[in-house]
């Protein structure tokens, strides 16, 4: 069976865990590792667990690759690729099947079941959710932010290397060539928002809605983990298949395991051992690992606004051939630094906002402090700038 996953270099360690826990429980597993980058100096696939590496540079084919990587950030990237990482690997391999795995999986039983479920559809998806949320604030945390971000959660997902597979594969693709974009005020969110759409249009999809598959913070609230390392885990008293370590750099993991487990349970046990597996494969060195296109070629940093401004306008996409280039990067700072108004107005916007949270409470204090952070965020941006333009 083969198998897939999208990173840059700072997920190496994480595609590494996957790899190894992959290959202890199902031994037939041939994995796949597509990279948005370039790979670390040291690299040698003979002493990974990998058996495939795809430079995303070789199967993603446009008019100008450079202005397409440009046009997203990593998180952007890492999902555009996945469709067509899936048509390559399918057209080079001649694989029958196909499973992709994001790198922040870890993999605790056979997988052998996902196969037996492909016999008979062509694509499987697993849903954030399979049962409603228990309170007020699990409907906040879990079917609204389902709602925003995508009813199934890509980091899994399994296809044929047939014709429903492949037409799946295919329109998917060319909606992510285009519109992978974390956006979510305009109905997307990067690979995800697409397939909310994918049961409507195609009927050869199978839910997975058996507990043990995808199991992450997003449903812990149905789905409870037991048991411990040495004798296996366990998730509503069935073999855990999968578990997905979603936001563990950022530290949301850790909040959201408080809000669902007590210190000492399980799933705290699970998540320790994750974090020292990702030590022993390289975290420290990699996890903060700058990826390939994130700056200029003269070093500058590229902010977001930047690769907005270069995606929506035409006139700007059209005009700069190399958007790393110097020329590209003088543009964008000077268009910046004409808006020094602005800045003004950001920095009257975040003083009054952060007296206004400090003297509000509840739901009220919540968005004031947002908004006084987002003022904050954008003010540091117009610094790093003002400090590249001087």
């Amino acid at each position: 069976m083969h198998y897939f996953t999208s990173i840059t270099a700072c997920y190496l360690p994480k595609a590494r865990v996957l790899a190894q826990t992959l290959k202890k429980y199902n031994k037939n597993a041939v994995i796949h590792v597509a990279i948005a980058d370039d790979l670390p100096q040291n690299f040698d696939l003979e002493k990974e667990d990998f058996d495939y590496i795809w430079q995303a540079q070789d199967f993603i084919k446009t008019a100008n690759n450079d202005k397409w990587f440009f046009s997203h950030t990593v998180v952007e990237l890492c999902t555009a690729i996945k469709a067509a990482a899936a048509l390559h690997i399918l057209q080079k391999t001649k694989a029958e099947k196909l499973i992709y795995l994001d790198p922040d999986i870890g993999v605790f039983g056979s997988l052998k079941p996902l196969e037996k479920m492909l016999n008979k559809k062509s694509l499987l998806l697993t849903p954030h959710q399979t049962a409603p949320a228990l309170d007020l604030q699990g409907i906040i945390d879990e079917e609204i932010c389902s709602l925003k971000h995508g009813v199934y959660n890509f980091g899994f997902f399994a296809v044929n290397n047939n014709k429903e597979g492949i037409r799946f594969l295919e329109w998917w693709n060319e909606r992510l060539m285009n519109f992978c974009y974390d956006d979510i005020a305009n109905g997307l969110f990067t690979d995800q928002k697409w397939g909310d759409l994918a049961p409507a249009l195609f009927d050869f999809v199978h839910i997975v809605r058996e507990p043990e598959y995808n199991v992450a913070t997003w449903n812990l609230a149905n789905r409870k983990i037991s048991g411990n390392e040495i004798d296996g885990w366990k998730v509503n008293g069935r073999e855990l298949k999968f578990y997905h370590f979603t936001g563990f750099d950022s530290g949301a993991h850790r909040i959201m395991l408080a809000r669902h487990a007590n210190p000492g349970d399980p799933v705290w046990n699970l998540s320790l051992w994750y974090e020292n597996m990702l030590q022993k494969n390289g975290q420290k060195e990699l996890g903060k690992v700058k990826f390939k296109y994130a700056c200029y070629h003269n070093g500058t940093e590229i902010l977001p606004s930047d690769r907005r401004i270069f995606r929506t306008r035409k006139d700007v996409f059209d005009y700069f051939d190399d958007p790393f280039g110097e020329e590209c990067c003088r543009w964008m700072q000077a268009r910046k630094v004409k808006e020094k108004s602005d800045i003004l107005q950001t920095y009257k916007d975040m003083l009054k906002y952060k007296i206004l949270y400090k003297l509000s409470i509840g739901k009220t204090r919540r968005k004031n402090k947002e908004k006084y952070r987002s003022c904050k965020k954008e003010l540091q941006d117009w610094q790093k700038i003002i400090n590249n333009a001087a």
